[in-house]
């Protein structure tokens, strides 16, 4: 796979491609600078009843912004603990099909195992419209 940006969005492990992703910042701005939107504001990734469970999970709120490159143009995902990361194609598996029709979201793509954890794979190309 190569290279991902490996964060904590909602508390839970993901990783996008990095050449997915356009930059990364700093604390949330405002968004009438351009910042990253607050982070109850911004896309989400998650269902909302999975969102709710991760977030009183979460060991901080998020703190950082990702800015990924999407069909729809650029989203800002509020995150935690960005760090680029390199993975290896066998550490790398598609989404189950059964998990996938589970799951309802299409942005979710597989899963990688990044340091000793496993993290989700999001393709930011498919992240819904409505997300933000």
């Amino acid at each position: 796979m190569g290279a991902v940006v490996a964060m904590l969005h909602a508390g839970l492990r993901c990783a996008f491609p990095a050449r997915q992703v356009l930059s990364a910042e700093g604390g949330p701005a405002p968004e009438s600078a351009g910042g990253c939107p607050a982070p109850e504001r911004g896309a989400r990734l998650w269902e909302d009843a999975g969102r709710d469970r991760a977030m009183a999970a979460a060991p901080e709120p998020a703190a950082r912004c990702v800015r990924v490159a999407t069909g729809g143009g650029p989203r800002a995902i509020a995150c935690s603990h960005p760090r680029l990361a390199e993975v290896d194609r066998e550490r790398v598996w598609p989404l189950p099909e059964l998990l996938a029709d589970v799951l309802r979201l299409p942005h979710v793509v597989g899963l990688a195992e990044i340091d000793g954890a496993l993290h989700w794979v999001i393709d930011a190309r498919r992240l819904p419209a409505d997300s933000a």
